[in-house]
């Protein structure tokens, strides 16, 4: 694994990222874009896979997250202009790896929050990429203008900085709803404890977004729902929705078909979309992930046609 620092053309913020390269032919680049909340060293497992498949893996830290902010009380802060960065700093990633790997394929990746930004990405830039998987995706809330206006209101009294454990509360407090085995507030990410404990542990997952960071990831969500203002420069980009049947974001399977038929609506030809049974949210930290790490591999090969 290689460590690369770029420094964000946005605000001259240094994003960290890892790179992973296949020992042999190289058949094309898998660029991965985490969810809330977390950092990239959480996928190295899948990262290692993948380069032993043929396919550089490359990871940054979003702003705010990881090894990607000026001090670790920056966690879920993203600075200035945060939506519209955290989308270019994608992109300048996405130019980066392209350049040192030149005439290879590009597929991006997205996970949860992680999905919205992809799909931002795509709304401007899908001829710059050559497949999109959209993982774990939270599916439309409509409530994400009143969400944004309540954390713009809170803002005005606390700060950018502060954290509401009220935001909190009503973002995320239903998602262990209807699980009987829970042993944590985030159980809902996975069935394997193990996976949650480690989550839980781990003082760069799991902390409450500051008002900053409450307001861009509304943003995000509504930018990525809203039907208007997609270039459609690739009509033709193959789309991967994958999402466990039990994930909360999700909100059941009506409402992932429709995050799907979006796509689909937008004028996208080609749109697949697949459902774990008995999967959380982290559907590449589940039992058996190695299958889900094999589906998404065969996917990128069949579209790569490798």
């Amino acid at each position: 694994m290689e460590t690369v620092t770029i420094v964000s053309r946005q605000d001259q913020l240094p994003l960290k990222a890892s790179i992973f390269v296949p020992e042999g032919e190289i058949k094309g680049i898998i660029q991965l874009v985490h969810g809330m909340a977390e950092h990239r060293f959480r996928y190295e497992p899948f990262m290692s896979e993948l380069a032993a498949n043929g396919l550089v893996a490359i990871m940054h830290d979003h702003r705010g997250h990881g090894e990607s902010v000026l001090d670790t009380e920056d966690w879920g802060y993203f600075y200035e202009n945060g939506a519209e960065s955290i989308v270019e700093d994608t992109y300048q990633i996405s130019r980066y790896i392209k350049e040192r790997f030149e005439d290879q394929p590009l597929i991006l990746f997205g996970h949860s929050m992680g999905s919205l930004v992809v799909r931002a990405y795509a709304k401007r830039y899908d001829n710059e990429i050559d497949g999109l998987i959209v993982c774990g995706s939270p599916s439309e809330n409509k409530a994400a203008g009143m969400g944004k206006a309540l954390a713009g209101l809170i803002g005005v009294f606390c700060g950018q900085r502060h954290r509401s454990k009220l935001l909190q509360h009503i973002a995320f407090g239903s998602y262990n709803k209807g699980l009987s085995d829970t042993v944590s507030d985030n159980s809902w990410l996975s069935t394997r404890k193990d996976v949650v404990a480690k989550y839980d542990s781990d003082p760069a997952c799991g902390y409450i977004f500051t008002i900053n960071g409450f307001k861009n990831l509304f943003t995000l969500m509504q930018k990525v729902y809203d039907t208007s203002g997609w270039l459609m420069q690739n009509r033709e980009l193959p789309i991967l929705f994958v999402s466990g049947e039990d994930d909360p974001c999700a909100a059941g399977k009506k409402n992932f078909k429709q995050a799907v038929q979006l796509m689909k609506d937008c004028g996208y030809i080609h749109v697949d979309s697949t459902m774990y049974p008995n999967k959380r949210h982290e559907i590449l930290n589940e039992q058996d992930c190695e299958a889900v790490y094999q589906d998404i591999i065969d996917w990128i090969y069949h579209i790569l046609q490798l």
